[in-house]
């Protein structure tokens, strides 16, 4: 009893030693590498409850598993104080250097970034060392203890047991008998565009999106009238666009989400057609957490300021991030699912399966929306992605994932082996999405719902890639066909297009409207958009007029805007302010109306584009034809030069010229 009671506390002191020097040593609190002294104050004045609950439960896991490992040492009789601490410090390590292995980029603010040995050793770790050669010293390490203390058989329960912190358990498939109403999975990243998919011609492959675009219809010209997650959904799920919704950022108000899913919705009318609805998504889709778009089942992370502190608090204990990279580890600290550098879309494929599964076993149809973040800022993606398409010999801030978010989102010169290394990065993702597509697709045919399932690859908006000297992100200008195009493209099993492109403008406002009509539902009058199904099936088709509009900026300038042009308001960490209710973060209500009357807008009709840019006393109108910039003088097409008042006209009760030929926003400016 006296060495069970030594092993165990220990154990548990060493583990406690660990909790310590983490706290002391990295606590921050940061959102992908931004941080503020001001707003750590505010954090650490208003929500001292949720940081000392958070503390004290993460203590308690640290203990857990302190208590844990010293079990173990007792199974091998490890009796001396020396070697039980050996054997602790052997245990944490390894689970340490697994997790720098699996997810680097959860690790490199605390090694690759601060240089001298710590960067070598990270690299050391992700570039040289196979993952299979740390699992092998793991059970070899156990199995020389075990020998030597002739527990052999009480290793293989201890290796046995350590598999829960290892193995990943994917959902089996059930079945179907039920094969009369259509499905629908819309299988979604963030920021993908259409020119990084090879099926629309881009040099690296994505075999199962081309696989499923091939036996479909790719529209190749699909806009999104505002390229931020939250307005972009909002937009696709209600058809309507941004000013008729009112979600013009992301960060509105309770009162203005409140508003906006007032409005009729796909989600609402396949509730009422007896579809289970569900929705699943890590980080980048924590507005489905924040907005009540009506789904029956919801699996998503929401970012208000009690969920951030979490994720902040836990980030920084590298060494228990080691033993928590599992569904366990999900499990007990769900805020995992919105950290941005921790980003799996493992889960959200295999979660999306468990909600196929339930609708099965239900003998119901099913709706699922499956939205990743792959894609979004900072292109982080696990091992063995982070390396496929990046330079194994670049070695600076960007080698694995993007770095310095508010640097590169104010604009600055960005050297071509940074640019490279970036789009390598964003290309790991892609490759990543199209590997857990092929995942999703194999399972709906094993439970034989494949023949009836209509499935839907696309995306939020796109991503700007530093094309024209565009920059990188999105919803930031309204140049380029990067930003404001989203990847659309449906598979119809009932009937085949045989990969019909369309390069006509449609837009996100259409996609609703569409899958309606394909399951047969009516389509409600409340919806803006149309239905393309007539489009698929060959009829004749001029393109949609197209609205756009910008985001909010996150800073006081216009990134990567040259010859710039705004109407000034503060940057995000002054507009910005938290509910003291929901602790959902929300712009300040005294900007509310200067971030809407700032917008650029554009409308666009398939090859030509016309933008409208307010600046203060002035504004400033680019047109565009195939997105090459045309003298307005040289314009001989009077329509295009009637772009302004027709985008106007779209939205007669909200938007007019004034005397001065200002575009303007009744009760905004």
């Amino acid at each position: 009893m006296d060495d069970f009671r030594k092993n165990i506390r220990l154990s548990s002191v060493f583990a406690f030693s660990i909790f310590l020097f983490s706290l002391l040593l990295y606590l921050n609190l940061s959102y992908m590498g931004v941080s503020d002294k001001n707003i750590e104050s505010v954090i650490l004045k208003n929500f001292k409850t949720t940081i000392i609950s958070c503390t004290l439960k993460i203590l308690l896991v640290y203990l857990l598993l302190g208590i844990l490992i010293g079990f173990f040492s007792i199974l091998l009789k490890i009796r001396k104080t020396r070697n039980i601490l050996l054997f602790n410090i052997f245990f944490w390590l390894i689970f340490w250097i697994r997790g720098i292995k699996l997810f680097p980029q959860l690790y490199k603010g605390e090694l690759y970034l601060k240089g001298t040995f710590l960067k070598y050793f990270q690299m050391f770790i992700t570039d040289y060392i196979p993952l299979f050669v740390i699992y092998l010293l793991f059970v070899l390490v156990i199995l020389a203890i075990s020998i030597k203390k002739k527990r052999i058989l009480f290793s293989i329960v201890i290796i046995l047991f350590s598999l829960i912190f290892i193995v990943k358990f994917k959902v089996s498939p059930v079945k179907s008998e039920n094969n009369t109403k259509p499905n629908v999975l819309i299988f979604a990243t963030d920021s993908l565009r259409p020119k990084s998919i090879s099926y629309n011609g881009y040099f690296r492959k994505t075999p199962n999106i081309d696989k499923l675009f091939s036996k479909g219809v790719n529209f190749l010209n699909a806009k999104v009238s505002l390229a931020r997650t939250l307005s972009s959904w909002t937009s696709v799920l209600t058809s309507t666009l941004p000013p008729d919704h009112r979600i013009r950022h992301m960060f509105p108000t309770k009162k203005k989400l409140k508003s906006s899913i007032k409005i009729k919705n796909i989600v609402s009318v396949l509730n009422k057609n007896n579809y289970s609805t569900s929705i699943v998504s890590d980080f980048a889709g924590d507005i489905f957490a924040r907005v009540d778009y009506g789904f029956k089942k919801v699996k998503a992370p929401h970012l208000a300021v009690q969920n951030f502190i979490k994720g902040a608090s836990l980030g920084i204990h590298y060494f228990l991030l080691g033993f928590l990279l599992n569904r366990t580890g999900r499990d007990v600290f769900p805020e995992m699912w919105g950290m941005p550098l921790y980003e799996d879309p493992y889960y959200v494929t295999e979660h999306t399966k468990k909600y196929i599964k339930e609708s099965i076993k239900e003998n119901k149809p099913f709706f699922v929306l499956a939205f990743s973040s792959n894609n979004h800022f900072p292109y982080s993606t696990k091992y063995p992605y982070y390396d496929f398409y990046t330079n194994k010999k670049y070695f600076k801030v960007h080698k694995y994932c993007k770095d310095d978010m508010m640097k590169t989102y104010s604009g600055y010169y960005v050297p071509e082996d940074d640019k490279k290394q970036i789009i390598g990065l964003y290309d790991n993702a892609t490759k990543l999405f199209d590997d857990n597509l092929g995942e999703i697709l194999k399972f709906i045919k094993k439970c034989d719902v494949d023949k009836n399932t209509i499935v839907i690859v696309m995306s939020d908006h796109g991503e700007n890639l530093y094309e024209d000297g565009y920059g990188a992100g999105h919803g930031d200008h309204l140049r380029g066909e990067y930003s404001n195009s989203m990847t659309f493209g449906i598979y119809n099993p009932f009937e085949s297009y045989n990969g019909l492109r369309v390069s006509k403008t449609v837009r996100e406002i259409d996609i609703a409207p569409t899958i309606l009509d394909l399951i047969g539902i009516d389509i409600p009058k409340t919806f803006g958009g149309k239905s393309l199904l007539p489009v698929m099936q060959g009829e004749k088709f001029e393109g949609y007029p197209v609205y756009m509009e910008t985001g909010l900026w996150y800073s006081t300038s216009t990134p990567y805007i040259n010859d710039r042009i705004r109407i000034y308001y503060p940057g995000i960490k002054e507009i910005l302010d938290f509910d003291r209710g929901t602790g959902d973060i929300i712009i300040k209500n005294k900007y509310e109306k200067k971030v809407i009357g700032a917008k650029y807008r554009a409308f666009q009709v398939n090859e030509k584009k016309y933008i409208y840019m307010p600046g203060n006393g002035k504004y400033k109108e680019e047109y565009y034809i195939n997105e090459k910039l045309i003298n307005k003088d040289d314009i001989k097409d009077k329509g295009f030069l009637n772009y302004k008042q027709k985008m106007v006209d779209m939205f007669k009760y909200k938007l007019y010229i004034d005397s001065n030929g200002f575009i303007r926003e009744y009760g905004v400016n």
